[in-house]
């Protein structure tokens, strides 16, 4: 055997080798893989969302304390965000920087939890501006301006505690 054909021999080939009927069965199942995700995602906005308080929260509005507030979470992971000032409720899309005004009547209270119907979302959100989202070490810190409303809403969220370490 000559030196070059022993290479050509030993050369990486590749260890999965698809014949015309073979492929053809598993690209719908590939695509049927990749689109499960897309598809459940939309199937769950149908569901009623519950929103779980959050304790230990602040919030300012133009650097005044609020008497009658709460503050929910949907997953624990901090966005989106369910703001209830007295009767108004805000949906704090923290990544996209948008807040949405939602009615009160799409929003049911049980206890101390809110459930909320997605498809109630309205179309346009608020105009805002001024975004700042911030560690600041034992809390999160969103702030943003309302335009329209020249209202500057200061909001801090504490940190999970992390017991790993003791």
């Amino acid at each position: 055997m000559r030196k070059r054909d022993q290479d050509l021999s030993t050369r990486a080939r590749p260890v999965f080798r698809c014949g015309p009927g073979i492929c053809f069965l598993l690209i719908p199942l590939l695509a049927g893989g990749l689109l499960y995700p897309v598809i459940g995602f939309s199937a769950d906005k149908e569901k009623a969302v519950t929103w779980k308080p959050i304790k230990e929260a602040l919030l300012r509005v133009n650097d005044q304390a609020v008497k009658n507030w709460n503050v929910y979470d949907q997953n624990r992971k901090g966005d989106p965000l369910l703001l209830e000032i007295g009767n108004r409720l805000l949906l704090i899309q923290v990544h996209e920087r948008k807040v949405f005004e939602l009615s009160a009547a799409n929003v049911e209270h049980k206890g101390a939890e809110l459930v909320w119907d997605p498809p109630a979302l309205p179309a346009e959100p608020l105009p805002t501006s001024n975004w700042l989202i911030k560690d600041v070490g034992f809390a999160y810190r969103i702030d943003f301006q309302l335009v329209s409303e020249k209202r500057l809403v200061d909001l801090q969220l504490p940190h999970p505690m992390d017991l790993r370490y003791l």
